[in-house]
């Protein structure tokens, strides 16, 4: 099960309350609060289901890594999104409307979801790398 992701650093977010610097953090603290707290939520599962096992994936820390440092994973942009949207970056893409063309460099496709690039940074760390998912999915699959 990953981690809520920093919401406070989502286009729809960050376009609608004032803030310093890149992100609203006073959103990412209340991520936080639910993010701390699910390593013990996910061990109280596992107590009372037997036979399942829990995998939790250590998605804020990796997301606001790369919207913070975005060269280190290959992106140009973290802060726009991909396609043209509604309500000034709020809301959903605009129908109709091509996207951006290369949405391989941006961390957003629309206000509110990520690119498939960055979706699959995520998968491929949880799948190979303990700091992010613990067990690994190979390691899962393995069990």
């Amino acid at each position: 099960m990953y981690e809520i992701g920093p919401i406070g650093c989502i286009p729809s977010m960050t376009r609608k309350i004032t803030h310093n610097g890149k992100c609203a953090e006073e959103l990412n603290e209340l991520v936080s609060y639910f993010n701390d707290n699910l390593l013990g939520m996910l061990q109280n599962l596992t107590s009372t289901l037997p036979n399942s096992i829990f995998a939790r994936g250590l998605a804020y820390s990796l997301g606001y890594d790369a919207i913070m440092n975005p060269s280190k994973y290959g992106l140009l942009d973290t802060s726009n999104p991909c396609c043209t949207t509604w309500a000034n970056g709020t809301s959903a893409c605009i129908p109709k409307l091509k996207p951006c063309p290369n949405p391989n460099q941006h961390y957003f496709f629309d206000a509110y979801h990520l690119t498939e690039s960055v979706y699959s940074v995520l998968a491929s760390h949880c799948i190979n790398d303990r700091s992010v998912c613990s067990p690994t999915l190979k390691e899962l699959v393995q069990m």
